[in-house]
């Protein structure tokens, strides 16, 4: 990929682990924008009162919503210390709400995943503004002897995620510059553009040059994909709903990511050695045998799509596909030209941007308590409100512009690695232009750098490089997740 036109970067989360064990305290920092978890307490009295075993913690955050359209949400899940298999399984039922200490928020819904591999929680009602809970959940103990080194050890994890609903969209952009960046449209009988195409269902997708099958011009496979298909029915297409991280991966999650991790496994993972690695916004350190972020909140770049894989099967999540990302950054809305994630094609609104310091900021000191449907061109958000999916770094997606991209299922990591790597069968495996996923969004290589419909801002509906496969660890490309909602 060339650098004047390849894929940048920009995003941003804050989290932070507090651990309480008797007389043991472990605190970390791991997270999203404004999540917070304290006082987290083991219990595990099985005499006389017969207590369950369970986490006490208090969970909060800023900015939470539930409005017609959608809601935001915490994805929550546990891990003990630093070993082999050290995913903390969950009771799908009998969590409580302790206290619930802003009168004015609801109650709110805590919603286990089928594989007990974590919960959601957000407000089970319409609401705008701060949550702040003290929780109890119920681990399952079936087929787990826990010790009590590994109760020590517990810490609890958080990611911010918003819910993208049920529904069809269009993929796409009508500019006729648009087919030259490989956008997708509907083919007539000779393969030209006949209009945009709309994805009504999971069903599996004609592509090719023929009438009404999904289309895009090519001119290098490698780039721009093989215009081979059909898309099949198991690959997620975005019309069922699913969860998408608010924020792209920030430096300080995947230190805490390493942190969890044998120390042989730390090896493959981490992104430390390059020769410019901290000249080029990376921030990780090493220090007495833990790794901490200089800003946590920074987006995580010098991140592979393996490194990616990897935390996302650590954290019982899944790839997202380049179709998701259309859905998530355009929602129902017809295409216009050249449209950005925010709704416009220019930047005359647009107040979010790296800065010279390399952090991804708010000019006049805006905060997301302001965020709305009018102001998503001034804090550059989707249309579900989805923060920095075009101008911080470059998204990598599962691209349909391959068999090896065509081949993801949309299975769930199940928390735990191999010897540093995700395991899932479905999932593409390698970053040495193979196949499997491509890049989307755009983002910044530095500071200043000029416009282009690629760098740092690129338009939803352009994919010139959906189907690289290549770039294992650069300055400007990063990495999210999602998950299938509950049907």
């Amino acid at each position: 990929m060339h650098t004047e036109n390849a894929p940048r970067r920009s995003g941003r989360r804050r989290l932070m682990i507090v651990i309480l064990f008797l007389f043991t305290t472990y605190s970390g920092h791991l997270g999203a924008t404004d999540v917070k978890v304290d006082n987290i307490q083991v219990l595990n009295r099985q005499g006389v009162l017969q207590t369950p075993l369970s986490v006490i913690f208090d969970l909060q955050w800023e900015n939470a919503w539930n409005n017609d359209l959608n809601h935001d949400a915490v994805w929550v899940f546990m891990k003990y210390g630093s070993a082999y298999n050290n995913h903390v399984k969950l009771e799908l039922t009998g969590h409580k709400v302790l206290q619930n200490r802003i009168s004015e928020s609801p109650e709110p819904k805590i919603e286990v995943s089928e594989d007990g591999l974590g919960f959601l929680i957000y407000p089970s009602k319409s609401y705008r503004g701060a949550q702040n809970f003290k929780l109890q959940i119920l681990v399952d103990t079936t087929g787990h002897r826990i010790s009590r080194e590994g109760l020590m050890g517990l810490s609890v994890h958080t990611l911010e995620m918003v819910y993208i609903p049920e529904g069809k969209f269009t993929l796409g952009s009508p500019d006729k510059e648009a087919i030259q960046r490989a956008a997708f449209y509907m083919s007539d009988a000779e393969g030209q553009t006949k209009g945009l195409i709309t994805i009504t269902s999971e069903a599996a997708i004609p592509v090719g040059p023929k009438e009404d099958a999904l289309y895009y011009w090519s001119e290098q496979v490698l780039y721009n994909g093989d215009q081979q298909g059909p898309v099949p029915a198991e690959f997620p297409k975005g019309f069922m709903a699913f969860y998408i991280m608010k924020y792209e991966l920030t430096q300080g999650q995947y230190a805490d990511f390493l942190n969890t991790l044998p120390e042989g496994w730390t090896y493959t993972r981490s992104p430390l050695g390059g020769k410019s690695y901290y000249e080029n916004r990376g921030g990780i350190r090493l220090t007495n045998s833990k790794y901490s972020a200089d800003n946590p909140d920074r987006p995580m770049n010098y991140i592979s799509f393996t490194d990616g894989l990897a935390f996302t099967d650590w954290a019982g999540l899944r790839p997202l596909t380049e179709l998701e990302f259309e859905k998530a950054a355009r929602g129902p809305e017809t295409p216009i030209p050249a449209e950005f994630v925010w709704g416009t094609n220019n930047y005359d609104l647009l107040e979010r941007f790296v800065n010279n310091d390399s952090e991804l900021v708010m000019a006049n000191q805006l905060n997301e308590s302001y965020l709305s449907d009018e102001t998503r061109p001034i804090f550059g958000a989707s249309f579900y409100w989805v923060m920095d999916l075009s101008g911080s770094v470059w998204e990598k997606v599962i691209t349909i512009g391959n068999p090896e991209g065509r081949a993801f299922k949309g299975s769930h990591g199940d928390g735990k690695l191999n010897f540093g790597s995700a395991t899932n069968a479905d999932w593409p495996k390698s970053d040495d232009e193979v196949g499997g996923f491509g890049y989307r969004g755009g983002g910044y290589y530095q500071p200043g750098t000029v416009y282009s419909d690629f760098n740092p801002h690129s338009p939803v509906g352009y994919r010139y490089y959906g189907a690289w496969s290549g770039g294992p660890r650069s300055i400007a490309y990063g990495y999210r997740a999602g998950r299938t909602a509950k049907r």
